[in-house]
């Protein structure tokens, strides 16, 4: 006696099967077969429309995971965007390794920045060029850093600061400090 969870397939103009409803349901919504295609079990007196047996499901389309991951990419540029520079320079300042008089100016940046500001000011350093960094082999420098200098009130001001760094070969890393401010 045949099971009633056998079905035989019409697939381009002969009879297939046996198959079961979970291999039904993959050939269809896989693509293999068509919604067109007719089943028969016994016990049906006539073939029948295979989406009778199971739902056709609907494809996802290919191109909206993409487009969604685009759009977060996207939307999480445009809210980056503003503090990217700031979180490069902070990066800069705290990653220098090597003795380098450039190395030097941006942890000598970084050491202003921590001991040597009024609390609530900002400062908005000039460019390594505009600097003057001595390097004093094998592991000392001294860097004369300029700015501007925007205090907690709004007042801006230029500045000047002299800041000693000593460089530990050991550990590749730039300390320095106490940062002073000169007269300009």
């Amino acid at each position: 006696m045949l099971s009633p969870e056998v079905f035989y397939l019409h697939i381009q103009g002969e009879q297939r099967g046996p198959y079961t409803i979970p291999q039904v349901d993959h050939l269809l919504n896989s693509g293999l077969i068509a919604e067109e295609t007719l089943f028969w079990r016994e016990g049906l007196d006539q073939w029948q429309p295979v989406t009778n047996l199971v739902p056709r499901r609907k494809r996802t389309k290919s191109w909206v995971k993409p487009v969604i991951v685009f759009s977060i990419m996207l939307l999480l540029a445009v809210v980056a965007y503003p503090f990217a520079s700031t979180i490069l320079l902070g990066w800069r300042e705290a990653n220098q390794h090597a003795y380098s008089a450039e190395a030097a100016y941006w942890r000598a940046r970084s050491v202003v920045r921590s001991n040597a500001l009024p609390p609530g000011s900002v400062v908005e350093f000039h460019t390594f060029s505009s600097s003057d960094v001595e390097l004093q082999p094998p592991n000392n420098s001294t860097v004369r850093l300029r700015g501007e200098v925007t205090d907690a009130g709004g007042q801006t001001r230029r500045a000047e600061w002299s800041v000693p760094m000593q460089f530990d070969a050991r550990v590749s890393e730039w300390t320095g400090g106490p940062a002073r401010e000169v007269a300009p």
